[in-house]
């Protein structure tokens, strides 16, 4: 089970390039990806997307790359020097014969375009791709391993967290007898008082009395919510992204307990149903951080 949250980094150098490398990842529904690098290296997004998702499947991903040329040539600037020396005598021409003041900056080649050009590298990806790659390898290695020991911690809280529900759930279960039963006495006692001694049809007296006492039995409910308190426990075992079925789990206890708080009229019960539901929702903000 792995978190969502984590850091990776990783530094590669060799004789001609110095490639740095840090990613990050926060909880997300999808698997998205934010790029800071370079333009130059602009290129190298699809092939390192493809490195990520074969090892990440929830949460968005931020990538910076940092790089040094010590060589290889990634892009050049080229000084066309003849036609810098054209414009230098040309302009010293102008200021001996108009008697014009100031020194000559390079502000004055700058007006000039064709002085400075960028040489842009040939076959830039077979040269740095191989590095990059493996920076980027080590880095997101160094990510899901953190991500998988936050999971680790999350499992363990979530499994304490898990046996307080089938704890309280149990509780329940052994007051749902007496809750019938109290129901069933209340109902009783509240139709003779409004009867008030006046004689009445006791089968269908009693046939009222049960039809309301059933309609407050949670019986089904506490079953339900079991077995959903043993499909997460056995979902939490599982390898692989489990974050969404975890969440869809937590759902249906959530209503099972609403139900069996709205059901029951026994103030035991309802304290415990207040204990389940702020357990769930701990729980609830735990599993956002699950892949």
């Amino acid at each position: 089970m792995n978190s969502m949250t984590g850091y990776g980094k990783a530094d590669l150098k060799t004789k001609k390039l110095a490639v740095s490398v840090e990613l990050s990842s926060v909880n997300s529904r999808f698997l998205e990806y934010s790029f800071r690098f370079p333009k130059q290296l602009s290129f190298l997004e699809p092939p390192i997307k493809e490195l990520i998702a074969a090892k990440v499947t929830r949460g968005k991903v931020t990538m910076m790359i940092n790089y040094e040329d010590h060589g290889i040539g990634i892009d050049k600037l080229v000084v066309n020097k003849t036609l810098a020396d054209e414009i230098f005598t040309q302009l010293k021409e102008l200021k001996e014969k108009y008697g014009l003041g100031g020194e000559i900056t390079i502000d004055e080649f700058l007006e000039f375009p064709d002085v400075f050009k960028v040489d842009k590298a040939e076959n830039l990806e077979e040269k740095i791709w191989p590095c990059v790659k493996n920076a980027v390898n080590r880095a997101v290695t160094d990510l899901v391993n953190m991500r998988k020991r936050e999971g680790e911690n999350l499992k363990r809280d979530l499994m304490q967290r898990l046996k307080m529900l089938a704890k309280g759930i149990a509780q329940i279960e052994e007051l749902c007898p007496s809750n019938v039963t109290h129901y069933r006495e209340k109902l009783t006692n509240k139709i003779e008082g409004v009867l008030n001694g006046v004689p009445a049809d006791s089968n269908r007296l009693e046939e009222e009395v049960a039809y309301l006492a059933e309609r407050c039995d949670i019986t089904e409910e506490c079953v339900r919510f079991a077995s959903h308190v043993k499909q997460f426990g056995s979902t939490l075992r599982k390898a692989g992204a489990i974050g969404k079925r975890l969440n869809f789990l937590l759902q249906e206890l959530n209503r099972e307990v609403n139900t069996i708080g709205a059901k029951a009229g026994d103030a035991k019960i309802s304290h415990l149903v207040v204990e389940l539901k702020e357990e769930i929702e701990k729980m609830r903000e735990q599993v956002q951080n699950i892949e």
